[in-house]
């Protein structure tokens, strides 16, 4: 089925809806044995697209109208960054262990055959609209052969850097891998003003798209935390990212607040709250200062743009939320209801296969040699057979 990816995100439900059956259950997009019943997958199928639709047109609006004047995509080529920047300490050795052991192929001095690729996109105006990119892939791979593509998104306050584990384990499986700066980290790390803005990976799309290395129907994303939650969200906004991996990212917004379960998230990005609290003349952080800073970084997103709402509109590409069972940041209750909701949505597709989610038992906010293996084995199973 050949179409114009740039225009997926703009496709009507009916154009949607058949897109979606074809290109992820028929072997495009997500390469599973989902089956369709019927030719359309019924009319419950139907009336489930025509609801992502509309969620993701809203939520398309609400990125857009906080946007600064665009600008055309343009690229321009970057030197390697030597000592990134870290906001709070990096890593610590046994973090770093746990990324390494990220399945990989077994390659005998593979730093002398990845090719690394760094540049700049420039996306929009101001400070913050160029988004620094590294991209890794296989010097002796096939160059006729397009590749699958995974982008891995960091944790609040480090960079693309930290996550190059990451990127040399997936080159050598034979993936194109990528990751960025998010804004105000790392080569953009100016303040600390802003949390959530997934245009950048909208944009980030545009670019892939025009490489002719990729496969356009085999890009995955990935990300640990924040860069989880981005990930969520990208997806949710941009039908091109075929396989969706979120890792310690996805929370219930409204049922923490609701249910006194917001302190883990907001200790994690104190500063933030602080300045509103300040602003609001409170003596201490409360729900309400917590409504407040949601509201102004990401309109929606302890209403009708949080997870009950939004992870089922990802369906039915091929979707793993893992999580860990104790983390105090995405409180496991807060989940029940989006997981639900995302089961029936992909129930009403036929393609119940494409979605899993996963609490690891005793595991607080962290990523773990567990994560890294089930994280591999679904990139490969979709994107990668």
């Amino acid at each position: 089925m050949n179409f114009n990816p740039n225009k997926i995100i703009a496709l009507n439900s009916a154009s949607f809806v058949i897109y979606l059956l074809f290109s992820s259950c028929y072997g495009g997009g997500s390469h599973s044995n989902c089956k369709i019943q019927n030719k359309l997958a019924g009319k419950e199928a139907i009336v489930e697209a025509q609801s992502q639709s509309k969620l993701r047109s809203e939520f398309l609006q609400v990125l857009r109208s906080r946007r600064p004047t665009q600008v055309p995509l343009t690229v321009k080529p970057a030197k390697p960054v030597k000592n990134p920047l870290y906001q709070m300490p990096p890593p610590t050795r046994e973090e770093i262990e746990i990324l390494d052991s990220t399945p990989k192929a077994d390659i005998g001095n593979l730093e002398e055959l990845l090719e690394e690729e760094n540049l700049y996109l420039n996306i929009e105006k101001g400070e913050q609209g160029r988004l620094p990119v590294m991209i890794l892939k296989l010097k002796r791979s096939n160059k006729q052969r397009k590749k699958p593509v995974v982008v891995f998104l960091h944790s609040s306050y480090t960079n693309k850097e930290s996550m190059r584990p990451f990127l040399k384990a997936y080159a050598s499986r034979g993936y194109i891998a990528i990751s960025v700066d998010s804004r105000y980290h790392g080569e953009r790390a100016t303040n600390t003003t802003t949390y959530i803005d997934v245009w950048d990976l909208i944009k980030l799309a545009d670019y892939l798209t025009q490489r002719r290395d990729i496969d356009l129907s085999r890009i995955g994303i990935t990300g640990i935390s924040l860069g989880g939650m981005h990930a969520w969200f990208a997806a949710v906004a941009d039908t091109r990212y075929a396989v969706v991996v979120p890792l310690i990212g996805v929370q219930g917004f409204r049922w923490a607040i609701d249910n006194d379960k917001w302190q883990g998230r907001v200790d994690s990005i104190k500063p933030l709250f602080e300045v509103a609290r300040a602003d609001l003349g409170k003596g201490a952080i409360d729900k309400e200062v917590v409504e407040k800073v949601w509201s102004r970084i990401a309109p929606g997103l302890a209403s009708q743009f949080d997870s009950p709402y939004s992870v089922p509109t990802i369906a039915p590409r091929a979707l793993l939320i893992v999580n860990g069972a104790e983390d105090p940041r995405c409180p496991l209750g807060g989940l029940e209801i989006p997981r639900a909701k995302a089961t029936e949505a992909y129930r009403k597709f036929h393609c119940l296969d494409n979605f899993k989610f996963i609490a690891e038992p005793g595991i607080g906010h962290q990523v773990t040699r567990f994560m890294m293996k089930e994280l591999a084995d679904w990139f490969d199973r979709f994107l990668n057979p």
